[in-house]
């Protein structure tokens, strides 16, 4: 590199060519001419020849090492070998010292004709020459690292100003220059991740006086067309300047009207960061002279920033625009309530006690010796065992262990010192190799349980582990050591911040609670412990809410407002200055912010004095969104208000929303649902615009329905209902439940399967045959021509489009073409509200045939979940629950739990007493009969010891299948009857299948009934009361201590497995029983019974053991680990067992399978080598067995002594299945990881 550095600049340019040799080597000496003295210019043509040809360019790319590349397209090392990119890195760095500015434009011309024919780079700007282009992506993206640690200026390029590069373009054109501020900032055809690699361009010398000197043309860039993420530039600089913000005010609040959200919450955040007498006037200017969108805008903005409402009434008073108007008067209405939130009692934030840093006894130090030692020991093991079985990680083994024997006595000495404060990492590593790992200060908490031992102790200890590398230091403490719970999040930061090992202290903890919610339920019972950190950081909600801009930009995608408001909830009083803002949002479009600042705003008193005047808003969406708010309220005295914006209302959605509010406040609507008063209504909607996401459906198909009296309902009416729900959008929309309801029982079936049924066909259809071949008729002429292209520049990437045949692409395209969807029905998934009466059984059949052959349509199965979920049917609900317990995508298992969690609460029980008190029973009676009424006949049908169906005559005679009608029976009778048991055999295979589930999983979680639940809801049921006599029992005392162990016998009897009869304690509790909680003799004396009577077990529960968790470290059980497979043997056991296949990660690949409780919120995981789709029977290794709250998430493991026994037991046995299927451990196990 010396060498390099002393070069001439001729050689120094023939050296940074000098790769182009290989294709010709009369280049370099020809470009260089050129370059310093505009000789040879045909070089030029004769090089845009060579970029002609796409290889050509592939290659050169590659010999100049990547030119205009990113900065990761070579490495570090290279960059310390290779001549040719040193050569650039110099020259930029020598730049005007060495070379003419017109050299250096010749430089880049000849440079830009292979930027030029590249299809790897993004034209940021058109407006400025190419060869500035390549200038400003080689001199500043690709010969600079990606990361500097100054922020003002550029190391390696201080001889660049922005004034330069003026010059070159009035070089090259007079009035060129004026270009340059526009390309510095563009940033089209640019991804928002590639943002950082233009770090550099707005760090050039001289650019804030450059802008400042063109601040009108500066104000400009965005309606000259500079792209959204230029304009996010833009605002990122200004951000930077104090001075240049005070210059910007007009134009900041211009950009608070930008269309893009990240730019209008920049501009936003930028401008409240700015002094109120700055910002006020020039708001108030545009409140009464600027366009009728920035007078609204500015209505709202001074909302958020005055106390005093005079300016805006003033306004109001002068202005004739109503869209102004309505903003000016919300303003008012949220200034009201700000004002009105003051009344409360002043937030006083408690003092905190600060943590003492007591240093640890002397004892400690032999702590730190023990655990050294062992730990040593057990280093020295592994490798041995490693060198024993020949594994690949010996070398590995031997390195680790040579580290830990170079700490001597002394060091571990220094190591005591440090964990008690008395010399500092720095100084520490001075001593010791950083990369040793000092996880054996930790290990069986010995350290921990010192009483000294304090938060001091511990983040000095992490902070060792992590090696300086702290960023996901907090989220670690938080996992692994319950303790940090206890104390607050002051305490905490002032630990961390006299310690002194995290940069960005405040940012480091608050991070955790604004990007999501996972933290917060620790603080739920002591919710000081959080807000107070909040309340003495307000700039930390400033920022997360834009009322100040974000200064760790790098997490502006990262922060939830969700979450910043979730965390003022717990305020015990809302700051004043966020409160108009939370009322905006609470009335705005986004449902997750809406909910989120509802939920916090109850709190406020009279608050829905504010929300009933937001019931004349010009907007129907904030009217319907007001309603509905009202209605969660629940105040009583709002009632007026609604009846009284009812009457006024001309829009139907805001109507259906504001006599749902009525009705859920117990208000009689029964005069908006007579006959008269629907028909009314029908024909009016129907007179409007049909909505456009109804073109498909056909009105002429409608059955002929019935009200509950037994008169015909006007056809009209049904289809208003219909066109209402497409425009409400609610699947679940409570109006149209209710007038569904109206409807007799059969209509409400016969609505609900045509609705349901019509939504489906529409959703799921696809081409035929002849669209499809018509679509690769048109089409296939032209793929085959870019397929031909494509191979012609890219051959070694496309070897498979060689000699590819007409027929080939045109089979090609009508597979594609008969496998894709033709259309949506989603967009109508309001219609879904009115299938609320369907049957449960014919519902539960279409769901679960939709959700297996159409799984990835997400949305519609939410959809149809959430309407459903509106019934009381059994079977319904039963369908629920069992979602709920194990779905293949989490999405909709999460929503089926949220719709049981409603259903539960709706009718006042947890979601296990609504699983017992909602199991269907294929229509038997009490005495396990379905009677079949033929009219004349009667036959009957029950279950025998297999649950197999068997039919009897009116004599008791065993008959194999229903007859036929004679002559004098209704034959719709007879079909009706014959129908009935159709559905009732479906239902029992659905029903047995659900409950043995639901019982396995019951065992596992050792779920405890109430003796009285259960001889009320499961002992009597004709269908479950005969299942759980195929389970042995346990009866629990009131401490969770065994009393008996018993079956349910045919009879009725309980009995032990000596036989004796017992009575159950009605005080006492039942759970199903299992060998991980009782004795050896007894699992040995139930096994031997249950094979006297001949009890065929719904599921085993004697033959799965605990393991030996002393065998077991980090709470990962990994007995077998390496034995050898393959890949279908291991998906077949584990399938069968109830497995899930993980999440496919990059590449298609996954490594392991889970098996989800819903009950416990624990996924069993069982890992492996992996494999990959479309899967293929390849060899495979068992790898490890775990549990957590996250499927395969490994560092999130539970402890297993924290497990429930059962649960523990079951997957330790669904590991050692898989095992036992194994060929046996391979030594080249490794060898066979993907």
């Amino acid at each position: 590199m010396n060498e390099i550095e002393q070069l001439s600049p001729e050689q120094l340019i023939n050296t940074i060519f000098n790769p182009l040799s290989e294709l010709d080597k009369s280049l370099p000496e020809r470009v260089t001419q050129y370059i310093l003295h505009s000789d040879e210019i045909d070089v030029l043509a004769d090089f845009d020849k060579l970029c002609q040809n796409s290889a050509n360019v592939d290659k050169i790319y590659d010999l100049l090492r990547g030119p205009y590349g990113r900065f990761s397209s070579w490495d570090e090392c290279e960059l310390k070998t290779n001549a040719s990119i040193q050569g650039r890195i110099d020259f930029y760095k020598l730049w005007t010292d060495a070379y003419t500015p017109e050299q250096i434009i010749r430089y880049a011309r000849f440079s830009a004709i292979l930027f030029d024919h590249s299809s790897q780079i993004k034209r940021i700007s058109e407006q400025i020459p190419s060869w500035l282009r390549y200038l400003l992506y080689d001199g500043l993206i690709t010969t600079l690292l990606s990361y500097s640690e100054n922020k003002d200026k550029i190391e390696g390029r201080e001889n660049w100003s922005i004034q330069q590069l003026h010059q070159f373009l009035e070089i090259e054109q007079a009035g060129l220059g004026e270009k340059l501020l526009f390309a510095i900032f563009e940033r089209q055809n640019i991804f928002e991740d590639y943002l950082p690699d233009f770090q550099y361009f707005t760090r050039l010398n001289g650019l804030l006086t450059y802008i400042q000197e063109r601040i009108d043309l500066f104000k400009q860039l965005p309606s000259l067309g500079l792209a959204p993420l230029g304009q996010v530039e833009q605002l990122n600089f200004i951000q930077r300047y104090p001075q240049l913000q005070l210059q910007l005010v007009d134009f900041l609040i211009m950009q608070t009207l930008n269309t893009y959200k990240q730019v209008s919450q920049s501009a936003t955040a930028i401008l409240f960061s700015l002094p109120l007498d700055i910002v006020q006037p020039q708001l108030q200017h545009f409140l009464t002279s600027g366009s009728v969108k920035l007078r609204t805008n500015a209505a709202i903005l001074l909302s958020r920033i005055i106390s005093e409402p005079t300016i805006l009434q003033q306004a109001l008073t002068n202005e004739t625009n109503k869209p102004v108007i309505a903003a000016l008067e919300s303003a008012l209405l949220k200034l009201e309530i700000a004002n009105a939130a003051k009344q409360q009692a002043h937030l006083v934030i408690p003092d905190f006690e600060p943590i003492i840093d007591t240093p640890l006894p002397i004892t400690a130090r032999d702590v730190i010796q023990q655990n050294f030692d062992e730990f040593l020991i057990k280093c020295k093991k592994s490798l041995q065992k490693a060198i024993e079985e020949n594994k690949e990680n010996i070398r590995s083994w031997e390195e680790y262990c040579k580290k830990l024997q170079s700490l001597t006595s002394n060091s571990l000495d220094d190591i005591f010192d440090y964990v008690n404060g008395k010399i500092n990492l720095s100084a520490l590593f001075k001593k010791l190799d950083n990369k040793i790992g000092f996880y054996f200060l930790l290990i069986n908490n010995r350290l921990l349980n010192i009483p000294e031992f304090s938060l001091f102790h511990l983040f000095r200890i992490r902070g060792l582990i992590h090696n300086q590398n702290y960023t996901n230091f907090f989220e670690k403490i938080y996992e692994n050591y319950d303790v940090i719970k206890k104390f607050e999040l002051r305490q905490i930061t002032d630990v961390l911040k006299k310690i002194n090992i995290i940069p960005n202290v405040e940012y480091t903890i608050a991070l955790k609670f604004l990007t999501n919610d996972y933290y917060h339920d620790i603080y739920e019972n002591e919710p000081y412990k959080l807000w107070t950190f909040f309340a003495e950081n307000e700039f930390l909600i400033d920022e997360a809410l834009g009322f100040a801009p974000l200064q760790i930009t790098q997490f502006y995608n990262c922060i939830d407002k969700v979450c910043a408001i979730k965390i003022l909830k717990l305020f015990p009083s809302i700051p004043v200055k966020y409160v108009a803002y939370l009322f905006e949002l609470a009335l705005g479009e986004s449902k997750q912010l809406r909910y989120a600042a509802q939920d916090a705003l109850k709190l406020l008193p009279n608050i829905h004095n504010q929300v009933e005047q937001a019931l004349s808003s010009p907007k129907q969406e904030v009217r319907i969104v007001a309603a509905n708010w009202l209605a969660e309220l629940g105040k009583k005295s709002s009632i007026k208000a609604l009846n009284a914006a009812l009457k006024k209302e001309k829009r139907e959605t805001v109507q259906a929303a504001i006599l749902v509010a009525l009705e859920k406040m117990g208000e009689d609507i029964s005069q908006h649902l007579t006959q008269k008063k629907l028909l009314v209504d029908a024909q009016k909607g129907l007179k409007g615009k049909m909505p456009t996401d109804l073109n498909w459906f056909d009105f002429n198909l409608i059955p002929t329905l019935t009200w509950q009296n037994g008169k015909a309902v006007d056809p009209q009416i049904i289809q208003w209902w219909i066109c209402l729900a497409v425009k409400l959008k609610d699947p679940a929309n409570p109006l149209l439940i209710i007038y569904t309801r109206l409807l007799s029982n059969q209509s409400q079936q016969q609505l609900g399967i045509f609705i349901l049924q019509s939504f489906i066909n529409k959703d799921t259809r696809k081409a035929t045959l002849e669209e499809a071949e018509a679509k690769a008729n048109s089409e296939a002429d032209i793929r085959l021509q870019q397929y031909i292209a494509v191979y012609k520049n890219y051959l070694h990437l496309y070897p498979h489009f060689n000699n590819i045949t007409y027929e080939q692409v045109f089979d090609e395209i009508k597979k594609e073409t008969l496998a894709a969807y033709v259309g949506s029905a989603i967009k109508a998934k309001g219609m879904l509200a009115l299938i609320t009466g369907i049957e449960g059984r014919v519902a539960v059949s279409l769901l679960r045939s939709f959700m297996k052959n159409h799984y990835i349509r997400r949305a519609q199965i939410e959809a149809m979940l959430e309407s459903l979920a509106n019934s009381d049917d059994p079977m319904i609900i039963q369908l629920l629950l069992s979602l709920a317990r194990r779905y293949r995508m989490a999405s909709i298992q999460e929503k089926a739990r949220y719709l049981v969690e409603s259903i539960a609460e709706r009718l006042g029980w947890t979601t296990d007493e609504l699983a017992d008190r909602t199991i269907s029973t294929a229509g038997l009676d009490d005495n396990g009969l379905l009677i079949l009424d033929y009219g004349e006949r009667t036959f009957t049908a029950s279950l025998d010891e297999q649950f197999k169906w068997q039919l009897k005559n009116a004599d008791g005679e065993k008959i194999k299948a229903l007859p036929e009608a004679r002559k004098n029976e209704n034959p719709e009778l007879v079909k009706e009857a014959k129908k009935q048991f159709s559905n009732s055999k479906k239902e029992l295979n659905q029903l047995i299948k659900m409950q043995i589930s639901r019982f396995y999983e019951a065992m596992c979680a050792q779920r405890q009934w109430r003796v009285e639940d259960w001889q009320k809801y499961l002992q009597p049921h004709p269908i479950v009361g005969r299942l759980i006599q195929r389970l042995v029992w346990l009866e629990l005392d009131n401490n969770g201590q065994i009393v008996n162990s018993f079956r349910l016998t045919e009879d009725g009897s309980l009995i032990t497995n000596q036989d004796n009869e017992i009575l159950l304690d009605q005080n006492h509790f039942i759970t199903v029983a299992h060998s991980a909680l009782l004795s050896s003799d007894d699992i040995t004396q139930w096994q031997m019974h249950l094979k006297d009577y001949k009890i065929n077990p719904l599921f085993e529960q004697f033959s799965a053991l605990l393991p030996d968790m002393s065998k077991f470290k980090d709470d990962v059980i990994d007995e077998r680990l390496g034995w050898l497979t393959d890949s279908f043997t291991l998906r077949g056991i584990l399938k069968k067992l109830g497995y899930e296949r993980d999440d496919i990660e990059y590449g298609g690949y996954f490594f392991g399978y889970h098996k989800y409780f819903s009950s416990l919120n624990i996924y069993i995981n069982i890992e492996f080598s992996g494999s990959m789709l479309p899967e293929e029977n390849i060899p495979v290794v068992l790898s490890n067995l775990s549990f957590s709250t996250k499927k395969g998430f490994e560092d999130k493991v539970i402890a297993l002594d924290k497990l429930p026994k059962v649960l523990l037991a079951e997957g330790y046995a669904n590991y050692m299945a898989v095992a036992n299927a194994c060929s046996g451990f391979d030594p080249n196990w490794k060898d066979k990881l993907l």
